[in-house]
């Protein structure tokens, strides 16, 4: 079997567990059991539990990426990340000199999300080390340090300024959909049926934010 058809299969049969049992209940002998695997073999894929969550959301995500946006829009990691490396985790849309359109991609995220809903339920609730939630705060706030760049364009603004301006935003975005799909009066909504005409909030905000502080002369 190929080391991509491994991998799925390790994935999957996590994601089949976890359906049954809290997250923090599993363990990589369940993993292996589940999918007819050894441990030799998860170890040489992954490192550890919290890898495999990784790349099953990477894995997730890139599908739906990879499906919706032109190639030269798509980020990957700069540092190498084993197998996860060659997967999109972001997308890149000018629509302006300075403007970006991050629409696409909230959407792209929310639909992958939503796609085993009940999974990443538990797995954005996790309270293990290294869960999913802080992983997204990992991946997206330098995305985001990266498009205030962008809007910033040739205008100053502190390092400190920058990271507060994306760890904020990336947090806002995070809560709401943490708590969109957690919650079971919500289950039968899409988790951004209510975002519109709102979805590129995060960088209409910040472009607008910007251009304020500009005609202060803040910036």
């Amino acid at each position: 079997m190929a080391s991509s058809d491994t991998m799925e299969l390790m994935g999957e049969s996590f994601v089949s567990l976890a359906e049954k049992l809290p997250i923090e209940r599993i363990s990589v002998s369940d993993i292996v059991a589940a999918s007819g695997k050894n441990r030799k073999t998860f170890y040489y894929h992954f490192e550890d539990k919290a890898h495999l969550i990784r790349w099953v959301f990477r894995n997730d995500l890139a599908e739906t990426l990879l499906e919706r946006f032109d190639s030269d829009h798509l980020v990957y990691e700069r540092e190498e990340d084993g197998a996860i490396a060659d997967k999109p985790y972001y997308a890149f849309k000018k629509v302006g000199v300075r403007s970006l359109d991050g629409s696409e991609f909230f959407q792209a995220l929310a639909d992958t999300l939503e796609k085993r809903r009940a999974y990443y339920a538990k797995a954005l609730h996790s309270t293990e080390k290294d869960g999913l939630r802080s992983y997204l705060y990992k991946l997206y706030v330098p995305a985001l340090e990266r498009d205030i760049r962008f809007i910033l364009s040739n205008r100053s603004l502190s390092d400190s300024a920058v990271h507060f301006l994306a760890e904020f935003y990336t947090g806002a975005a995070i809560s709401y959909l943490v708590h969109r799909i957690s919650d079971p009066e919500l289950s039968n909504a899409g988790i951004l049926s209510d975002v519109e005409p709102f979805q590129n909030i995060i960088h209409s905000s910040l472009e607008s934010e910007i251009k304020e502080q500009q005609l202060r002369r803040v910036l």
